[in-house]
C-alpha cells in the first residue's frame, strides 16, 4: 500500500471518527436539526393555582389567589402576568442532547439545574429543568424532567427561573393618587408642621405660608408611585430601631381619610430604611429620593425667587 493511499484511509477514518463522536453528543437522526416536539405556550393559558422554582440552595414558592405571594411575603403585582408571558415567548431551540451522561455538563440535572414547576387545578401542569447558559444573553439549556432530550430555550423565562426571593417581592412603598391627597403630615425630631391643600394650592400650617407649587408637585409625583431599590433582609430588620425617626409623613385623603404613613429610618450604608406604619415590611430608598421626601418646611415655603 503506498504512502499516498494510507494517508487517505487515515483521512477517512478520522473523519468518521469525528462524525461518529458528533453523533453520540448532539443525538443526531438526520433530516437536519430536530425541534422539541412540545411547546411552553399552553401553560401560559393555565389558570395558574403556583409556580414553584427549585435549586440546590434555594427555593421560590409563588401561590397564587387575589394576591400573589413569594415565600410567604406579598409578591408584586405584576407577578402572574409576568409568568404567563415569560411561558408564552419562550421559543425553545433545537434538540442538543439525547444522552444524559451530557446533563451534568450542560447544567440539567436536578442537583445543577433550577426546576420550574406549575401548578394549576391543584396538580403538576408542566416540571422543566433549566439548565446552564447557552451562546445568547438570554439563552440557556432546558429539559423536561423525566425526558433526557435537551433544548435550548431562549427569551425572559431564563431570567426569571434564576431570580431571588427579594427580586419577586412587591417593592412598591406607596402609590397615592396625588389628585386625592388633601394634607401631609411632616415629623421630625425637632419640627413638625403640615402641607395643606386650599382648593388649587397649598399652604403650610401652623404659619398659614404658601407652599412652593413645583417643589409640591414634584414631592406628589414621587409619592404617587414610590418604589424601593430593595427590600431588607429579615436578619437586618429585626435589629432596627425605629424610636429614633428621621422623619415620618402621613398622608390624608379627603375628610382626613387615611392614605398612608410611611417612616424613615437613615442610614449610612443604604441610604433610608423605610415602612408603612404597622406593616412589617422594611425597603430601603436612596439618599436622594429620601431627602426629595423629607422636605423641611423652609424647603417647601415659597421664596421671593418663586
Amino acid at each position: 500500500m503506498s504512502n499516498r493511499m494510507l494517508k487517505t484511509l487515515v483521512g477517512v477514518l478520522a473523519v468518521l471518527v469525528v462524525a461518529w463522536a458528533l453523533m453520540q453528543f448532539v443525538g443526531g437522526r438526520g433530516g437536519g436539526p430536530e425541534r422539541a416536539p412540545f411547546t411552553l405556550s399552553e401553560a401560559a393559558e393555565l389558570d395558574l393555582d403556583s409556580v414553584v422554582i427549585a435549586a440546590a440552595d434555594d427555593t421560590i414558592r409563588l401561590r397564587g389567589g387575589a394576591d400573589w405571594t413569594v415565600n410567604g411575603y406579598e409578591a408584586a403585582a405584576e407577578t402572574q402576568e409576568s409568568l404567563k408571558r415569560a411561558l408564552a415567548q419562550a421559543e425553545l431551540g433545537p434538540l442538543i442532547s439525547r444522552n444524559s451522561e451530557n446533563h451534568a455538563r450542560l447544567g440539567v440535572t436536578r442537583a445543577a439545574g433550577r426546576r420550574l414547576t406549575v401548578y394549576a387545578g391543584g396538580t403538576g401542569q408542566l416540571s422543566l429543568i433549566v439548565g446552564g447558559r447557552g451562546r445568547a444573553g438570554d439563552q440557556a439549556y432546558l429539559r423536561r424532567e423525566g425526558d433526557d432530550a435537551v433544548y435550548t430555550v431562549q427569551g425572559t423565562l431564563v431570567s426569571l427561573v434564576n431570580r431571588r426571593v427579594d427580586e419577586w417581592r412587591n417593592k412598591e412603598i406607596v402609590q397615592a393618587d396625588r389628585d386625592l391627597v388633601q394634607r401631609i403630615e411632616f415629623t421630625y425630631p425637632d419640627e413638625s408642621f403640615a402641607l395643606v391643600r386650599q382648593d388649587t394650592s397649598w399652604r403650610l400650617e401652623p404659619s398659614g405660608a404658601a407652599a412652593n407649587e413645583m417643589t409640591v408637585s414634584g414631592l406628589l409625583s414621587i409619592l404617587s408611585g414610590l418604589r424601593a431599590v430593595s427590600i431588607a433582609a429579615d436578619s437586618v430588620a429585626d435589629t432596627l430601631t425605629w424610636e429614633l425617626l428621621a422623619g415620618r409623613l402621613r398622608l390624608e385623603g379627603p375628610e382626613g381619610t387615611a392614605l398612608a404613613e410611611l417612616l424613615f429610618l437613615e442610614s449610612d450604608e443604604v441610604g433610608f430604611y423605610v415602612r408603612r406604619a404597622g406593616a412589617p415590611a422594611v425597603y430601603t430608598i436612596s439618599s436622594h429620593t429620601g431627602g426629595q421626601l423629607l422636605k423641611r418646611e423652609e424647603g417647601l415655603a415659597l421664596t421671593e425667587e418663586g
